[in-house]
C-alpha cells in the first residue's frame, strides 16, 4: 500500500497508484510512503480471484457440480476477501505510522 504524509498537516492518508503526489487538504507535496504487501493482501487477491471465478460461472450457468455449496464458497470468499482487506489495510496503517514517527 502507498501511503500520503504531508509534513505541513501532519496527516497520513492511503493513496492510489494513480493519484499525484499532493496533499488533498493543502496541496503541498507529500512524501510518499510505501509498505509491501503481506499474507493478508495475498489471501484477499487469491480469495477475490476465487469469488470472481464463481461468479462467472454463475452468470454463465456453468454446472461445476458444486450443488449449492457454490454460493456458500462465492459469497465466502468475497466476505473473507473483505475482511483480509481490512486487516491489510489497518496493518499497512499502523506500520505507515510508525515510519513517520506517530503512535498507532
Amino acid at each position: 500500500m502507498k501511503f500520503c504524509y504531508c509534513p505541513d498537516c501532519e496527516t497520513l492518508e492511503p493513496t492510489a497508484w494513480y493519484r499525484r503526489k499532493t496533499c488533498r487538504l493543502c496541496g503541498k507535496d507529500c512524501r510518499i510512503i510505501t509498505v509491501k504487501m503481506s499474507f493478508y493482501g495475498a489471501a484477499m487477491y487469491v480469495l477475490s480471484a476465487i469469488g470472481a471465478a464463481l461468479l462467472g460461472a454463475e452468470l454463465l450457468e456453468y454446472d461445476l457440480g458444486l450443488g449449492t455449496m457454490r454460493l456458500y464458497l462465492m459469497f465466502g470468499s468475497l466476505i473473507l476477501a473483505m475482511v483480509f482487506a481490512g486487516l491489510e489495510t489497518a496493518r499497512a496503517s499502523d506500520i505507515a505510522q510508525q515510519r513517520v514517527g506517530k503512535a498507532p
